[in-house]
């Protein structure tokens, strides 16, 4: 159903059956997404002003020259060559990325992803990317999730910007502790060489410029590896989209 129909039809069932917040549990009536209130969605802390055109994180209102952003300009070897984020890791944006990864609420996965193909068609390099490939997860932590929430936002951004979606062009090559458990160099030494790009991919990654998607990125170190394997398999370039940065 479409048009004013189904608005009519929304807004009705919004009064009989109110909406529960994602994020803040409050019922709430209101046309949208179904989701969030609209109060949690304005709070969600959104990288609008500064963001660092290589990681996508915020930099601060007074950061100024490539070396300014206090997440990537000590880094060395990110192999990817730009980032886009829609959100801080923190507040709201934490809970819905919590609210799919652990709670497999799919409507969140929509919301996120749409957010996140908004985001990517506004940068500078969205029309080089010819290929969208999801981080993915070691088939033991896939089979007892039994979605891969990096490979669910792909597809939204996928079908937003028009490019192929390749959900297994890469694979971890064995099991590691979750990233999320870890800290600072731990996390690098973590995720080196875990993953791979996949033989029968390799065809469909060479030459092309990919765009490299997951939830969240913060120390940037699961990005950086499954750029090298692209890379390594022919890959031109990557950059990254998340959620929360």
């Amino acid at each position: 159903m479409r048009g004013w129909p189904a608005v009519v039809l929304n807004n009705a069932l919004d009064l009989v059956y109110p909406r529960d917040c994602a994020v803040c549990g409050r019922r709430y009536a209101s046309a949208g997404d179904g989701v969030l209130c609209p109060v949690c969605r304005e709070a969600l802390p959104r990288i609008v002003v500064n963001p660092c055109s290589r990681c996508g994180d915020d930099r601060g209102p007074h950061a100024t020259g490539e070396r300014a952003c206090p997440s990537c300009g000590h880094r060395r070897g990110l192999v990817f060559r730009g980032a886009a984020a829609v959100c801080r890791y923190q507040d709201g944006a934490r809970d819905l990325v919590h609210r799919l990864k652990y709670g497999r609420d799919m409507r969140i996965g929509s919301i996120m992803g749409d957010a996140m193909a908004e985001k990517f068609l506004t940068m500078s390099w969205c029309n080089e990317v010819g290929l969208v490939v999801p981080v993915p997860l070691h088939w033991t932590r896939h089979l007892a999730r039994r979605f891969n929430q990096s490979a669910l936002l792909a597809r939204r951004i996928g079908a937003a910007s028009g490019n192929p979606v390749h959900p297994r062009a890469l694979r971890r090559t064995r099991r590691t502790v979750s990233q999320a458990r870890l800290a600072g160099r731990d996390r690098v030494e973590n995720v080196r060489g875990v993953f791979a790009a996949r033989d029968k991919s390799r065809n469909s990654m060479k030459g092309k410029i990919v765009l490299l998607v997951d939830d969240v990125m913060t120390t940037c170190a699961t990005a950086a590896e499954c750029s090298r394997a692209m890379v390594r398999a022919g890959a031109r370039r990557v950059y990254v989209a998340v959620f929360a940065r």
